[in-house]
């Protein structure tokens, strides 16, 4: 189950980026927002358990007022402690967020994410009912809660949601990407490639890594690598984009290309998707012959990931990389002996010829006695 949906990180920053219309008292603001910006860092760098801390350092600089530095800091830190393998304490820091922010419907959707990925289905139920009590016309919203019961296997808990969004008409370059965007989560791709094509001709740039997705579905790779080059254009780091087109060339048997563009896709450090973009490395690496990096890939992986897939593949690739190593010894000993013998002849045909010479030189001196 994903926390937060793989084509989403943008929606998250935007929660815990939100700003409230509130005064701030803090005790030292300046040294509250430099711990505040390190956190903000140090998740950026994948560090997130410096990076909660720095975000609680950011909030002891507080007089005890909360205000809207306050909150910000506090949603940082709930998404650094969940980044970190922390639920429990994400879930505590939303809950008390709640108690201050009560009307803030993203507050609920994201502790309703948390709750559904910890198997809490009854409590994320209603953190999402309470979300979208608060947000009902937000088509986005809707779809990011029914992809999540959908992922969860409770997609009939989702048909609320999905008809909402289903009944709108679209008339905006958002509203058209969204209502597109849950035509493509139930497959129907002729109604979805109509709404992201509007959406793109409005301005909506996103919707091209969605209509690339659609066309890799459809086996179309060239109309899926023409959409992701597009958007690449734009944002030529997107690792959404980069992810894509490493898939098409991984599909296509282009594993040096899949390879350059999946690396460039793990360099931009977007978490949502950083499980996927490593499976595709460790099978660009393995089909390309590089078996060490695959192997090391997937020692990575299974640090960070439960994936039984992954674990075979890793205790597949390690014989291979003993295989290469005992071969290389092999073929070195080989070598050695070669090189061994070759001297040894040398050395037998020296010693005769040594002997010739002196046996001649005892013959000359006779004679000539």
């Amino acid at each position: 189950m994903k926390f937060i949906r793989k084509r989403m990180p943008l929606f998250l920053f935007a929660v815990v980026c939100s700003a409230f219309l509130l005064l701030s008292g803090c005790g030292d603001s300046d040294k509250m927002q430099e711990y505040k910006e390190l956190g903000i860092s140090q998740m950026e760098a994948g560090d997130y358990e410096s990076a909660v801390q720095s975000f609680q350092k950011a909030l002891d600089q507080s007089v005890g007022t909360i205000g809207a530095e306050e909150l910000d800091i506090c949603y940082y830190r709930a998404l650094a402690l969940y980044q970190s393998g922390d639920t429990e304490g994400a879930i505590e820091v939303y809950t008390a967020l709640a108690e201050y922010d009560s009307e803030n419907w993203e507050i609920y959707y994201l502790r309703g994410s948390i709750y559904l990925q910890e198997g809490q289905s009854e409590a994320a139920l209603e953190d999402y009912a309470k979300a979208f009590s608060l947000n009902d016309d937000d088509v986005e919203l809707c779809v990011h809660i029914y992809e999540n019961l959908s992922d969860a296997g409770l997609s009939e808990s989702g048909q609320e949601y999905l008809n909402q969004v289903l009944s709108v008409t679209p008339s905006t370059a958002e509203e058209y990407y969204f209502v597109g965007d849950m035509y493509f989560l139930t497959g129907d791709y002729e109604n979805a490639l109509a709404d992201l094509k509007q959406a793109e001709e409005l301005g909506y740039d996103k919707a091209l890594l969605l209509l690339g997705c659609i066309y890799a579905e459809e086996g179309d790779s060239e109309s899926a690598e023409t959409a992701f080059t597009s958007y690449m254009e734009k944002y030529p780091e997107d690792a959404e984009a980069l992810s894509g087109l490493g898939e098409i060339a991984l599909e296509a048997g282009e594993y040096e290309d899949a390879i350059f563009y999946l690396e460039s896709a793990l360099e931009v450090g977007d978490s949502s998707i950083e499980r996927a973009i490593l499976k595709n490395l460790i099978i660009a690496y393995e089909y390309s012959g590089d078996f060490e990096s695959a192997c090391d890939m997937a020692a990575e992986f299974l640090m960070k990931y439960e994936d039984e897939e992954i674990s075979r593949e890793y205790e597949f690739l390690q014989t291979r990389v003993g295989d290469d190593i005992e071969s290389s010894s092999d073929e070195e000993s080989e070598e050695d002996e070669s090189e061994s013998a070759e001297e040894g002849e040398e050395d037998v045909s020296g010693s005769v010829e040594e002997n010739v010479a002196d046996e001649s030189e005892s013959a000359a001196e006779s004679g000539t006695e």
